[in-house]
């Protein structure tokens, strides 16, 4: 070891006046205790230990410790005079009192190995110097540091804590290995500095709580930290050049401010590479992000500068959920699956917005690159045109915003609009997006011609009104491709939906309307209504997906002249309703052609219900309803079953050659309209007249009076 060494040209130098005390607990030498060894030497002497085991002593004179690896001294080692010199002992501590005690300054302790159950070292004194050591400490810390200017250089350590700071300045941890629960923590200290150490472990790197103007720089972290470099309540702080590979989060920023996060590089954290909550006027540049869950995580956070930073091949590149006021410029962001990400999240940041708008208010200019485009962010603007070249789009607040022919991939939301109005989108196309068109309480606007494949959500359109989505498709979206969420007055007019996890939704919406669309081969409902009134369906197809046209709890809705066909379930499916109206669909090829489920006054007319697997018509607990002038045709079990429902009126219907019986009825429901008007069409019973006057029983309950001679013979 190189410190024998510099023992013995010491030894050398002190030739003069200074002499040489040997404890040997043989008693062959000048000492058999450390303490006795310590008591004949004098300042500048050194007390070289031979192989054995010793108690604890103070040294409180300026003399030189020295011995081999064998040389155990078992109890506190407590230095209390200035420039004391400790080499190449092992240190054993007992209970919670530390191995050494460095009460005093100036003093040197190197290439020992210290042990404990409490703690290694406690450097209370100020200027000393713990260099070369290995510190073992499995339930406590390794080293605390209470004194200033103390420096800890090349030392390994192990153990619940690794290197704690508290209330302190002016101290160093330098070339270090740690791996501890918390490797280094600086506690209420300020003016430190840790600069290239390898640290791993599984809790936190380096913590700082309530610290300031501390330089951390240039260290190598990994393993499965819950956070590398953690800062809490703490400002003013440089975290510069470190390197982190791993964990939950690379560096998080709690409730901080003004720190400078540079050059730092993340790798493969599972969270975020960076990642701020409560935090304001921080910086953030030329860091690297790569392959983290989000790059950079802004949340609650206000008047954050994001500066140069590059992200690639992150889940998110940048994310700013509940965030107010943050300045992105120079941002370099490729082959993220979404490149960047703003939106009012669940965060804490609401307590300082009064307006959900207020979390879309950031300062993001072109000098931003998503995949090599500018990142085109307007806010209050009015009467614009946006160019081609664009890698994201946002529009807050504006009003007579145009964009077209757009192409943009790999986004949060392709297209961002937020409270803005008559603003106009054409023969755009997003791709590979969790949102291709994100409309957040917008009013008036058209979107035309525009195209979004392979998104979470193609157009989604959330506390907006009066808006259009024309000639539009969505494809190959793993939730919906169209989706408006508590909207009023907005229309779907000649979209396709496809391929898709389900097609078109509308959910809480009122007076919207959905005409001349196209839904296929949806895994869920082409077309589907949750409570939204007042709707109007009419003229669309929804055809090979799992449900054709389904509402659920919308009432005084309108069907009219819709084709539902080869549905794996139901071709229209109407649950929950009050008052709706179900006119001249085409309901072939399905599971069944129209379900009804506790519904009440309907108005299912002029319907063709024809060729199901099932049913033509299932109709169960529900009452009051009105089914007239429907075809029933070749349906594999029955054209009409009714379970459970009362109050129902059937008459007017042709229920031909359905394959097991044409109709069944266990309930109270009236099957035809009086004498002068007649019932229905039977093809298993034939009749003389339009209406004739020989019932026909239906299976299980009730009959009709006055069947018909002729299909349609009451026209």
């Amino acid at each position: 070891m190189r410190f024998l060494a510099l023992l013995f040209i010491l030894l050398l130098l002190g030739t003069g006046h200074a002499k040489t005390v040997v404890v040997d607990p043989s008693g062959s030498a000048d000492a058999t205790s450390l303490s006795g060894g310590i008591f004949l030497a004098g300042s500048g002497d050194t007390v070289f230990i031979r192989p054995g085991s010793y108690s604890g002593a103070t040294v409180d004179r300026a003399v030189i410790l020295s011995g081999s690896s064998e040389s155990r001294i078992r109890g506190p080692l407590i230095v209390t005079a200035p420039g004391c010199k400790v080499f190449n002992l092992t240190l054993e501590g007992g209970g919670q009192d530390p191995a050494v005690l460095l009460q005093s300054e100036d003093g040197l302790l190197a290439g020992c190995l210290v042990s404990g159950t409490g703690m290694g070292i406690r450097a209370a004194g100020t200027n000393n110097t713990v260099r070369d050591c290995h510190i073992a400490v499995p339930s406590g810390a390794g080293i605390q540091v209470v004194g200033k200017g103390n420096r800890i250089q090349a030392c390994t350590v192990s153990g619940s804590i690794g290197i704690v700071m508290n209330t302190t300045t002016g101290c160093k941890v330098e070339g270090c290995d740690i791996s501890a629960l918390r490797d280094i923590i600086l506690d209420s200290s300020t003016g430190n500095k840790i600069d290239r150490n390898t640290l791993s472990g599984s809790g936190f790197g380096i913590v700082l709580t309530r610290s300031s103007a501390n330089l951390i720089s240039n260290n190598s972290l990994s393993g499965d930290f819950v956070s590398g470099i953690d800062a809490a309540n703490s400002i003013m702080n440089d975290i510069e050049g470190n390197s982190i590979s791993g964990g939950k989060l690379g560096i998080s920023l709690r409730s901080s401010e003004k720190n400078n996060l540079t050059k730092n590089i993340c790798r493969k954290t599972e969270r975020a590479g960076i990642y701020a909550d409560k935090a304001e006027a921080n910086r953030l540049s030329g860091n690297s992000l790569i392959e983290n869950g989000n790059g950079i995580l802004i949340s609650g956070s206000i008047n954050n500068s994001l500066i140069a930073n590059n992200l690639t091949q992150n889940d998110y590149g940048i994310t700013l959920r509940g965030s107010i006021d943050n300045v992105l410029r120079e941002n370099r962001l490729s082959a993220n699956t979404h490149n960047l990400r703003i939106d009012s999240g669940e965060s804490s940041g609401v307590a300082f917005s009064p307006s959900g708008h207020n979390f879309y208010y950031q300062d993001i200019d072109e000098s931003n690159l998503a995949e090599e485009k500018p990142v085109r962010y307007l806010v209050a603007k009015s009467d614009l045109t946006v160019p081609e070249d664009c890698g994201f789009l946002g529009i807050i607040d504006c009003r007579n915003i145009s964009a077209s022919g757009l192409n943009i991939t790999n986004s949060s939301a392709g297209i961002l609009m937020v409270n803005s109005r008559d603003c106009y989108l054409a023969n755009c196309s997003v791709a590979r997006s969790e949102k291709g068109f994100d409309l957040v309480e917008c009013t008036s606007g058209l979107i035309k011609g525009c195209r979004a494949a392979s998104c979470r959500i193609g157009y989604s359109a959330e506390g907006c009104e009066g808006g259009i989505f024309e000639e539009s498709d969505a494809d190959l979206c793993s939730d919906d491709g169209f989706w408006l969420m508590n909207s009023m007055n907005m229309r779907i007019q000649r979209c396709s939906a496809g391929s898709s996890a389900a097609g078109i939704l509308v959910q809480g919406s009122r007076l919207c309307t959905l005409q001349g669309c196209t839904a296929k081969k949806n895994d869920e409902a082409g077309i589907q209504l949750i409570s939204s009134h007042k709707c109007t369906i009419q003229g669309n197809e929804a055809s090979s997906n799992g449900r054709g046209i389904s509402l659920s709890g919308s009432n005084s809705c309108v069907l009219d002249n819709n084709t539902a066909e080869n549905n794996s379930r139901d071709g229209i499916s109407l649950e929950q309703l009050s008052v709706a109206d179900v006119l001249s669909n085409t309901a072939r090829k399905n599971g069944q052609g129209v379900f009804v489920q506790s519904s009440k006054k309907l108005i299912i007319s002029r319907n063709n219900l024809s060729e199901n697997s099932r049913y033509g018509l299932r109709m169960s607990s529900s009452t009051d309803s009105n089914v007239t002038e429907n075809s029933f045709y070749d349906n594999e079990i029955a054209g009409i079953n009714l379970v459970d429902c009362s109050g129902n009126y059937l008459y007017h219907n042709v229920l031909a050659d359905n394959s097991v019986q044409n109709a069944a009825d266990n309930g109270a429901n009236q099957w035809d309209a009086g004498p002068k008007t007649g019932g229905n069409f039977w093809s298993d019973h034939r009749v003389q007249g339009n209406p004739g006057s020989a019932g026909r029983t239906i299976p299980a309950k009730g009959v009709d009076r006055y069947p018909f001679q002729d299909p349609w013979g009451w026209r």
